[in-house]
């Protein structure tokens, strides 16, 4: 299988140099000639084949290094205790605000930040994220010496998804989403 770049406007591909010192605020040296690096966020990756389909997740981490999972009603929380946090100093430091469309409805949810190519956060944590952050692959904040940081308080998004399954039988950010109109009307009912 061959690789594929992304390329914008002036067919130049979108890469960024390695860090050697803090960014200059203004200053784009964000795109480089042909020459550079290809862009990680947009290369193919042949993913090398499962060796027992049957066992289901096995932990080799393709999902980890793609896109994270996102957190459902008190998971969030259970990651928090189990890494000795506070929640709202784990939300800070490694959570990132995402939408997720489910049935007409627009939910937000916490997910893990995504690692650049240099293991550094891609946008900050605690916020909001854009369009174009969802777009982009990127290696989960927890998935680290090829595993899972908070592998027994992972999301349940996590814990279901197996990459053996067909697509719809895996669990799906709109499920996610679901989980929280639920819990949303469930308190409110208690209200």
């Amino acid at each position: 299988m061959t690789k594929k770049t992304f390329r914008i406007l002036d067919e130049r591909t979108v890469t960024r140099a390695p860090p050697t010192s803090p960014p200059v605020p203004g200053r784009s040296d964000a795109l480089v000639s042909d020459d550079a690096e290809e862009n990680p966020y947009w290369a193919w990756e042949e993913l090398p084949p499962h060796p027992d389909p049957s066992k289901g997740c096995i932990r080799r981490g393709l999902c980890c290094r793609s896109h994270p999972g996102r957190f459902g009603p008190g998971e969030a929380e259970k990651a928090a205790e189990l890494l000795n946090m506070a929640p709202d100093a784990f939300v800070r430091r490694y959570l990132i605000i995402d939408e997720v469309e489910s049935e007409g409805e627009t939910v937000q949810v916490f997910a893990p930040v995504k690692l650049d190519r240099w293991g550094r956060p891609a946008l900050p944590t605690g916020g909001p994220v854009d369009k174009l952050y969802r777009a982009l692959r990127g290696q989960c904040v927890f998935f680290k010496d090829n595993g899972c940081q908070i592998y027994g308080a992972r999301p349940w998004e996590c814990d279901a998804y197996v990459c053996t399954n067909a697509p719809e039988d895996n669990p799906s950010h709109a499920d996610v989403a679901q989980r929280w109109i639920a819990a949303r009307g469930d308190s409110a009912e208690g209200a």
